[in-house]
């Protein structure tokens, strides 16, 4: 069977929330080490963003400290947690099962290192969903770059570009791809103005996947 469009989904504020995981383990890494607790929301801010920026930030808390044996923890101990403090959205199962059985070809293209979206979708039984994952391997790339190699590997267009942040969007526009943008992650919705479509629950996905794809065909 022909396969009908690829779908290129963000992870982290797209079909998974991992803030719990995230904050726990933040907290209790700088609580061992003497540093005041961020605010959980600011931890989350980072969400979607590069590990490089996320850990900049956790600098700049303890400034003349050297915590980077805090930070490697930090990130062992938010992939330990993701198991049972992450969650999917409602209806992402669903979502991804409808897809498959309708002949679409997904892929994951994230900012997440390698053994934390490894662990989210294998923990969270998704991985059977996504014939091609691609993440951030350097602190040079970024969503725009990522998605081109994605896309040079993989034949199937259309291409529908999904997520909640900005560069989700532009990585999209700058790739030839149509774009849908989610409301309920962790972006702001001013970050996803620019995508064609904007749906408020992951349920809508398949709806404005199929509204994208309606307006390539009118091209």
């Amino acid at each position: 069977m022909k396969e009908r469009a690829l779908l290129v989904f963000d992870l982290d504020g797209t079909l998974f929330r991992g803030d719990e995981a995230t904050v726990a383990a933040v907290w209790e890494t700088l609580d061992r080490i003497g540093i005041a607790r961020p605010r959980a929301r600011e931890i989350c801010s980072y969400f979607g963003k590069s590990i490089h920026e996320f850990h900049a930030w956790l600098r700049s808390l303890a400034p003349g400290r050297e915590i980077e044996e805090a930070l490697a923890e930090i990130e062992r101990r938010e992939v330990e947690l993701v198991p049972s403090k992450g969650e999917l959205f409602p209806d992402v199962p669903e979502m991804l099962d409808r897809f498959a059985r309708e002949g679409f070809r997904m892929a994951i293209c994230s900012n997440g290192r390698n053994p934390y979206v490894r662990t989210v979708l294998e923990s969270k039984g998704i991985a059977r969903f996504f014939g091609a994952v691609r993440i951030r391997e350097k602190e040079g790339e970024n969503k725009t770059l990522m998605m081109r190699d994605l896309l040079a590997s993989e034949a199937v267009r259309p291409v529908v570009g999904i997520g909640d942040r900005r560069d989700d969007v532009e990585a999209a526009r700058a790739n030839g791809a149509r774009s849908v943008g989610c409301a309920y992650g962790f972006g702001s919705r001013e970050e996803i103005e620019g995508a064609e479509v904007i749906v408020e629950r992951a349920a809508e996905i398949p709806d404005a996947v199929r509204r994208v794809l309606v307006r390539e065909a009118d091209v």
